[in-house]
C-alpha cells in the first residue's frame, strides 16, 4: 500500500474523528531513537537538541506518526530537589532516582512546590517543546500521575508504608504534587497556547500490582480528577493517558474520571498489554481514541514474523473502536528492540490497517 497521507495528517484525522488512509502508528519511542542515530541514551534526557534530532530522525526513518517529546517514569525526584542518574552505563535505559528529596515525615512539611521554569527536567522538556512548536508539532508536557511521582519523591517502600500507617502524610505530599502539575500545565499553556499543547500522564505505582482499587480511590483519583479538570479548563484538547502495568481493577475509576470531566477534550488511552482492547473500547470507545497495546518486550525477543502477527491481531481488534484507533506499544519501546521489529508495526498498518 502507498501512503496517501503524511504522519501529521494521519494523526490529526483520527483525533478529529475522521478516517485516515490507514491506522496511525505511535511506537512510544524514546531510548530506541538514541540507538538509531548513534548517541548515548543519556543524551536523550540531558541534551534537548540531540534528543529532538534523534526522535525526529527516527520518526522520519520509520514513517511513524508521533512527534518528539520528553518524559520518564522517575519524574518528580529531581524536580522537587532530589537527584537522578542518567542512562550512560550499559543496561541502563532511562533516568533513575539516586536520592529522594523526602526521607522522613518532617521532610514532607519542609518540601516546597518548585517553580516549573527552573525545576529539574522541566527546562529540557520546555526546550524540546519549543523545537516542536517551531515546526508545527504539538508541545507535549508531563502532567501525572501523583502517586508514581510521590513514590519517586519519597521512595516507593516508604510511600506504601505511609499509605497504611500515615495516610495524612501521603495526602499532604499529593497536594503539593497536584499544585506542581497544575503550575506546569499553566507554564506550557501560557507559552504555546492551549490548542498547541498536549498533556500526558500515567505511571506504574497506580497499578494493581502495588495498590488496591480502594487505595486508588483514596490516594489517586481525587488528585487526578482535579489536575485533569484544570488542564481541560485551560483549553488543552488532547491528553495521552498511560495507565501502566495491570490496572484492570482500576478501570471503573478511569471511566468515572471521563464522566466527571464531562467528556471534555479527547483522550488517547494507552493501557498496558494486560488490559484487553475490548474492555477499553467498551468504556471509552464512544468518545476517546484507543492506542494499543502490543507487548513491549516482544520487540526485543521475538521475530519479525511474530511481531507482524501480534500487530495484525491488535489492528483487527482496535479498528473496531468507533472513535479511532492507533497502533502502539503497551509501554515504551525497549531501547534494545530489534530494529526490523519496529518496522513491523508500519508494515502491519499498511497491510492490515487500511481504511480505504
Amino acid at each position: 500500500m502507498i501512503d496517501r497521507m503524511k504522519p501529521g495528517e494521519r494523526l490529526a484525522a483520527v483525533l478529529m474523528g475522521q478516517k485516515p488512509d490507514r491506522v496511525p502508528v505511535i511506537p512510544f519511542i524514546l531510548g530506541f531513537a538514541a540507538k538509531i542515530v548513534g548517541v548515548p541514551i543519556g543524551d536523550l534526557y540531558t541534551d534537548p537538541k540531540k534528543s529532538f534530532r534523534a526522535q525526529l530522525l527516527c520518526a522520519e526513518m520509520y514513517g511513524y506518526d508521533s512527534s518528539p517529546m520528553y518524559g520518564y517514569a522517575s519524574f518528580g525526584a529531581w524536580e522537587f530537589g532530589g537527584k537522578v542518574g542518567f542512562p550512560y552505563e550499559p543496561g541502563q535505559s532511562a533516568p533513575y532516582v539516586i536520592e529522594e528529596p523526602v526521607k522522613s515525615e518532617e521532610d514532607v512539611d519542609k518540601l516546597e512546590v518548585p517553580d516549573p521554569k527552573t525545576a529539574g527536567s522541566i527546562p529540557i522538556m520546555m526546550e524540546i517543546a519549543r523545537q516542536c512548536y517551531a515546526i508545527g508539532l504539538p508541545a507535549v508536557f508531563q502532567c501525572g500521575e501523583v502517586l508514581t511521582t510521590a513514590a519517586n519523591i519519597a521512595g516507593p517502600e516508604r510511600l506504601l508504608v505511609w499509605m497504611k500507617r500515615k495516610p495524612e502524610l501521603v495526602h499532604k505530599l499529593n497536594k503539593k504534587i497536584e499544585e506542581f502539575f497544575v503550575a506546569c500545565a499553566e507554564y506550557f499553556v501560557s507559552t504555546f497556547g492551549a490548542d498547541k499543547c498536549m498533556a500526558f500522564g500515567g505511571g506504574p505505582v497506580e497499578s494493581n500490582k502495588l495498590i488496591s482499587p480502594n487505595q486508588f480511590g483514596e490516594f489517586v483519583y481525587p488528585y487526578m480528577l482535579r489536575v485533569h479538570r484544570k488542564v481541560l479548563e485551560m483549553g488543552v484538547q488532547i491528553i495521552l493517558e498511560h495507565p501502566c502495568a495491570d490496572q484492570n481493577k482500576n478501570l471503573p475509576w478511569y471511566r468515572k474520571l471521563r464522566e466527571e470531566c464531562g467528556w471534555k477534550g479527547k483522550y488517547i488511552w494507552v493501557f498496558g498489554p494486560e488490559t484487553p482492547l475490548e474492555n477499553q473500547i467498551s468504556l471509552f470507545g464512544d468518545h476517546d481514541v484507543i492506542m494499543g497495546n502490543v507487548d513491549p518486550p516482544s520487540f526485543q525477543f521475538k521475530s519479525f514474523e511474530e511481531i507482524l502477527l501480534l500487530c495484525k491481531d491488535n489492528i483487527e481488534r482496535g479498528m473496531k473502536n468507533p472513535s479511532g484507533y492507533i497502533l502502539g506499544v503497551g509501554c515504551e519501546m525497549p531501547p534494545n528492540a530489534i530494529p526490523i521489529n519496529v518496522y513491523a508495526m508500519i508494515k502491519a498498518s499498511r497491510e492490515y490497517g487500511s481504511y480505504i
